[in-house]
């Protein structure tokens, strides 16, 4: 999370790259600094060299947006990639920092004319070498009106502590919280499980509608004092419930 598409384009006559972006999976309402750096999304050790306007995520954390650039005399530059970030550029810390941090990352194809176009698949680009994935199980006791649920992850940073919830929606149009879960704690390496039973659960999950989020930060950091999303509440692991 998120991913999607962007398509680059030069205009040789403003000199300047437009980015049309169409993604899904961020925070619901959340903006985000976008920049062209050298290098590519598995060695990102080089600063931005193309800054464009923030991206802004609807209120299904949907982001269907056309940017522009400054002006980038050369047209669009090869050996590089563009990247998403966590923070808007208002808020962005030097590389390293947690708002720098890159949630979508697209390399921009060898051999790209200058002009373009430049088709991008946006993804969540590895963090120190492991990406994270994982499974989430939920199981329905009519008679006891219970909803059981299980969250299995792999990948995340160790030692890292992260909020969960089954949400209404899904993951391209994310909606609010269903079921907060205790949190997950990874361990050494990475992995982690969550195992919970709900009470008075009236029904068992809907066929569609519902989806499992596992976010960035833990339950004491994914929201401020009002309730609002902070930075961390962004998803790192989706996943749609679907009725088997």
């Amino acid at each position: 999370m998120p991913t999607g598409t962007a398509s680059l384009s030069w205009d040789p006559d403003t000199m300047q790259v437009t980015a049309a972006i169409d993604m899904r999976g961020f925070t619901p309402n959340s903006s985000h600094a976008m920049h062209i750096h050298p290098g590519t999304c598995a060695d990102q050790s080089q600063p931005p060299s193309v800054p464009f306007p923030d991206i802004l995520a609807d209120a299904s954390g949907v982001v269907q947006q056309t940017v522009v650039s400054e002006a980038v005399p050369e047209g669009i530059p090869t050996d590089s990639y563009l990247n998403i970030h966590l923070a808007p550029s208002a808020e962005l810390g030097s590389p390293g920092d947690v708002s720098f941090t890159p949630i979508a990352c697209g390399d921009i194809p060898a051999g790209t004319a200058a002009t373009g176009p430049a088709d991008l698949e946006m993804q969540t680009p590895p963090s120190d070498g492991h990406t994270p994935q994982g499974t989430a199980t939920l199981t329905y006791n009519a008679d006891q009106q219970t909803l059981g649920v299980e969250v299995s992850a792999s990948g995340l940073q160790p030692d890292s502590a992260h909020a969960v919830h089954v949400h209404s929606g899904s993951c391209a149009a994310q909606g609010d919280v269903v079921y907060p879960l205790p949190d997950m704690q990874a361990d050494g390496s990475g992995e982690a499980t969550v195992s919970t039973t709900i009470d008075n659960v009236d029904s068992a999950p809907p066929a569609s509608g519902w989806y499992v989020n596992v976010h960035m930060g833990s339950s004491d950091e994914v929201t401020d004092s009002d309730g609002n999303p902070t930075m961390l509440f962004a998803p790192i692991l989706c996943g749609d419930v679907t009725q088997q």
